[in-house]
């Protein structure tokens, strides 16, 4: 919660598979119900651009593309897939948009080894060709599937964010299915097991910061490194603490395939950046990598 004391003011809506909810501290109801309202028509702005799933989406278009097309994207699409490439970049690509063919692959049983060498032969960032200038992308393979799943909610929350700053809101927490939350103001929030609901694992106090968590639900894995088209092991839970929502919904997912030793590292490169991995092993504890000062672990709970 914010450590203010007006009233606490909570709206939500569903968009992009998951429900968005914006919390706001305001004397005045109204007022903050219709900034809520105004950033809630900006995300289904933003899932008509970014969902693979709506066949006028730039992301749909793009994923019809043959080797040597191209096509001019919106700010959304554009934005989203610059930090993407950036972020496949930084984290020795563990986090890679391009990811769409291999997760067709595993969608419903175990893959052929033929299979799935052809879906690895379709994705990687090197071969979607994004041109700063023109603002227009492409891939050079057939067949190249673009999912901005792991990055998108994260972006709408900071669009939201731009929207609410723009109508003077100065204490909210935004969050997309609480898989990313980021704050406007000082807010506590906690972090749980991704297979325990109910377990605190820790709480921190975030201000001006976004969390986001990546992580194994009892559903099964659904999280595949793209680097060896397998699901990911060892971890069942990430969470990264960045400047921006689609940073740390990004940085979220590459953690979950990073090794403890990559992601120390990457932390110690990025101080603006910290990190927590939840592993699989029951012995195991919470480990931390970079700034947590505000972070306080329950009590019976290892630190």
């Amino acid at each position: 919660m914010s450590h203010s004391t007006a009233p606490l003011h909570r709206f939500a809506m569903d968009a992009m598979a998951t429900t968005f909810e914006i919390v706001i501290r305001s004397g005045d109801k109204v007022y903050a119900k219709s900034a809520a309202m105004a950033a809630f028509d900006e995300v289904k702005r933003i899932e008509t651009e970014l969902s693979r799933f709506i066949p006028s989406s730039d992301v749909s278009q793009i994923n019809r593309l043959r080797a040597g097309q191209s096509l001019r994207v919106g700010i959304a699409a554009f934005d989203c897939l610059r930090l993407a490439k950036a972020v496949h970049a930084e984290t020795g690509g563990a986090f890679d948009v391009t990811i769409g063919a291999l997760m067709a692959c595993w969608r419903t049983e175990q893959p052929s080894p033929d299979d799935l060498s052809a879906a690895r032969a379709r994705t990687g960032m090197g071969l979607l060709r994004i041109d700063e200038a023109t603002h227009t992308v492409g891939p050079t393979v057939d067949g190249l599937q673009v999912d901005l799943g792991g990055i998108g909610k994260g972006y709408a929350v900071d669009k939201m964010l731009e929207l609410l700053r723009e109508w003077s809101v100065t204490d909210a927490l935004v969050h997309a299915g609480e898989s990313s939350v980021s704050a406007m103001g000082t807010w506590d929030v906690a972090l749980r097991d991704p297979q325990k609901q109910t377990e605190v694992l820790g709480h921190l106090s975030l201000y001006d910061r976004s969390l986001s968590g990546s992580g194994l639900s009892l559903q099964g894995q659904h999280i595949l490194d793209p680097r060896t088209g397998r699901p990911v092991e060892g971890k069942l839970a990430t969470w990264a603490l960045a400047p921006s929502a689609a940073l740390s919904d990004a940085l979220s997912t590459a953690f979950m395939l990073m090794s403890a030793s990559e992601i120390e590292r990457y932390c110690a490169v990025n101080p603006e950046v910290s990190a927590a991995v939840l592993p699989t092993s029951p012995s195991s504890r919470l480990m931390r990598f970079g700034a947590w000062s505000s972070f306080d672990t329950p009590t019976g709970l290892p630190s």
